[in-house]
């Protein structure tokens, strides 16, 4: 059995447009073949501060040096977060955008997982190279603007292109998005960004089924 990892940024739970339509993916993709559903709810999730210790780990590692006792034990309870990550098959994630930006729960999150020598190596002359298997991953957003390529604000977009580039370079991950955009210009926009998305999910459930089972 395949697993699916859903991280969830949002702290509105069943309010919330992101969320939503991550559960109906999910739903879609489980009328095929039943996976198992690890989900991060990162407002409950406890996740360790890059600082202290964490960060003299890591710096020790970019610099190419030996961890103290000290530094391994926390770098190893680190690790276990990006290990559920990497055992994932198929992750999914819920990312409104607040300010122009993502919520600072799952920056948290990103800052926690990507992490040298154990997600990602880097060098002058490739720059970032996963260290991860390969693996899907579907992006859903939402903005109460349209941000997207071609929308003439793609100047004002942090959310889309750096979830994109944090998936693809240091995760190994082939992204799919879907995009719930204009989510405050009213209920019609709303409607047509639903109307997107599942045919958006239709898509990915026929692309992603035969892969995973």
């Amino acid at each position: 059995m395949k697993n699916i990892l859903f991280i969830e940024s949002s702290p509105r739970k069943e309010r919330s447009i992101t969320t939503d339509v991550c559960q109906k993916l999910i739903k879609s993709l489980q009328l095929d073949e039943p996976y198992t559903v690890d989900k991060i709810d990162l407002w409950q999730e406890s996740l360790p501060h890059m600082n202290g210790v964490n960060l003299a780990a890591k710096y020790a590692i970019f610099e190419g040096k030996a961890l103290t006792v000290e530094q391994q034990t926390h770098w190893d309870n680190l690790n276990q977060h990006i290990t559920r990550f990497a055992k994932a098959d198929l992750v999914i994630i819920a990312a409104p955008t607040w300010n122009w930006g993502i919520p600072y729960v799952l920056k948290h999150y990103i800052d926690v997982i990507t992490q040298p020598g154990l997600t990602f190596s880097w060098a002058p002359e490739t720059g970032y190279t996963s260290l991860l298997s390969p693996k899907n991953a579907v992006l859903v957003t939402s903005s109460g603007g349209d941000y997207t390529q071609g929308s003439g604000n793609e100047d004002e977009d942090f959310v889309i292109k750096y979830l994109h580039l944090w998936l693809s370079s240091c995760m190994s991950c082939d992204v799919e998005m879907i995009n719930m955009t204009l989510s405050a210009a009213g209920e019609e926009a709303v409607k047509t960004a639903y109307i997107k998305a599942e045919q958006k999910i239709a898509e990915i459930s026929q692309q992603y089924s035969p892969a995973i089972v």
